[in-house]
């Protein structure tokens, strides 16, 4: 089973895993936190997916990636060993999170994505094909809707580094 992560991780997740892992199934292990969204385009089928990040936008945003499964925060390697099996055996893993909030549109989500890979307004606007202005609606849409008061602010919620350990 081929393995995907981000390079810096890859040989310790080859390790763990190493009698885990079924032929026919493609596991992402989302690490750094981003790389099963914008590391791999196409997702490979069918894929497990495993994250850290349990922030509900960024999970329906694996979701719509369309893998066999996502596996958030696994507490075990029997845990992933299970989810793999199912993958394997032709049966989806997880399901997409209710939202405790207004959700986003699917526009304000496509930018919210975009300024957690870091990228400024201005080039967020020509990518979309849309005004600056614009695009500061829906960063206020956004913060309006996850009660943050800051740009930066819905980049760490956004990429589950802003909750409590």
């Amino acid at each position: 089973m081929p393995l995907y992560t981000g390079q810096s991780h890859h040989g310790l997740w080859q390790d763990f895993l190493a009698s885990a892992l079924p032929e026919r199934v493609h596991l992402i292990v989302d690490q750094p936190i981003g790389f099963a969204l914008w590391g791999l385009d196409p997702l490979p089928a069918p894929a497990l997916v495993i994250t850290f990040n349990p922030f509900p936008l960024y999970l329906l945003d694996l979701f719509e990636r369309k893998p066999a499964g996502v596996l958030v925060m696994p507490k075990s390697l029997g845990e992933i060993r299970t989810a793999l099996d199912f993958v394997a055996a032709g049966r989806r893993v997880g399901s997409p999170p209710a939202v405790p909030f207004d959700l986003p549109t699917r526009r304000e989500r496509q930018v919210l994505r975009l300024l957690a890979q870091g990228l400024c307004s201005g080039e967020i606007a020509r990518r979309l094909g849309v005004k600056r202005d614009t695009v500061y609606t829906y960063y206020q849409a956004l913060r309006e809707k996850l009660n943050v008061r800051s740009q930066h602010k819905l980049v760490l919620d956004y990429l589950g580094h802003d909750r409590p350990v």
